[in-house]
């Protein structure tokens, strides 16, 4: 997938939506919608979407991510916050199935740059136009409430959240928790044991916590785990 290009063209979506169906239907929704427009990953959970916007890589990065309202682990718009606190460049655009009012104040709050009814999404032309003003970095409409994502990314950064992990710190935290030694870890890896003990003593000072058991515990309240 090659980098955004100028103007509306070569503009990269992610899709999280906990119900397979729907997210299946929306991702055909959205790749027909519009040429300019490109589906790069689907989720189904909180914590493959965070990985996405974490750590891909900058040739699959989401410009924009249409965000559910109703995950089954999670309120959409406490993904929606996490994200919004790291990043003020990618566009949120909420959705839901249920009534607007429901979610738009706190999809206002969480940074999101627009929130649309599921059964909008069939209007190919309305939703093309706010992936694009969203990709921009604009509320998806004029006069709205919502703010751009650089100016929500800018009032929310006064929240502090601990520093996110590298991927092999990730890895190593998730190997600790399916109860591997250190050991098997660093087999498992290709590294020696102190290299493991490095990343973990790093993993330890981000979160501010005397040992691993309360970094996996930290890493599961942010639905990394």
């Amino acid at each position: 997938m090659s980098d955004r290009e100028e103007g509306t063209r070569g503009i990269r979506i992610g899709i999280v939506d906990n119900d397979p169906c729907s997210l299946r239907m929306i991702v055909e929704l959205v790749n027909r919608s519009s040429p300019a427009l490109s589906v790069v990953w689907s989720a189904t959970c909180a914590q493959h979407t965070l990985e996405h916007c974490l750590y891909d890589p900058p040739e699959r990065k989401a410009n924009v991510i249409l965000l559910d309202m109703a995950l089954n682990e999670i309120c959409g718009t406490d993904v929606c916050e996490r994200i919004r606190k790291r990043d003020g460049s990618i566009g949120i655009i909420g959705m839901t199935a249920y009534p607007l009012d429901h979610y738009r104040a706190r999809c206002i709050a969480a940074g999101a740059q627009g929130l649309v009814g599921k059964e909008t999404l069939t209007n190919a032309a309305a939703l093309a136009g706010s992936i694009v003003r969203a990709a921009q970095g604009l509320p998806c409409a004029e006069q709205s409430a919502f703010l751009s994502a650089a100016e929500a990314h800018r009032q929310l950064l006064d929240h502090d959240e601990p520093c996110s992990l590298t991927p092999q710190e990730l890895r190593i935290l998730r190997l600790y928790e399916a109860h591997k030694s250190t050991s098997e870890i660093a087999e498992n890896l290709g590294i020696a044991d102190g290299t493991v003990f490095a990343h973990m003593h790093h993993v330890l000072h981000k979160f501010g916590v005397q040992n691993r058991n309360e970094a996996i515990q930290q890493c599961k309240k942010m639905h990394l785990l």
